[in-house]
């Protein structure tokens, strides 16, 4: 079943934690509702735009509306609306909350 993002409520958010992977650091990204608690998303390369922009949490629906001229944050936002359908599918909250 395919949503709409502007069904998708405000209290849904995209937050990133910063850790080392060997050498490399990366932002492991978490879905995050208030009522039924964070749910892995998936694992980037950390860039500093990125990290500053889902470090306190952005809603889901702002950040699939975002346009910026920072090549990192285009490719997060892309990245995100792939995988839209399979938190729908994996995620039993995810699109019940919408």
């Amino acid at each position: 079943m395919k949503k709409r993002y502007a069904e998708l409520p405000e209290m849904i958010k995209l937050v990133g934690f910063n850790r080392m992977n060997g050498s490399e650091e990366v932002v492991d990204y978490y879905l995050v509702h208030p009522k039924w608690g964070r749910e892995y998303a998936f694992t980037r390369k950390y860039t500093r735009a990125t990290y500053e922009l889902v470090n306190s949490g952005i809603s889901v629906r702002r950040l699939l509306q975002t346009r910026s001229k920072d090549k990192m944050t285009m490719m997060l936002v892309k990245y995100t609306k792939l995988m839209m359908p399979y938190f729908c599918e994996e995620i039993e909250w995810f699109c019940e909350a919408a």
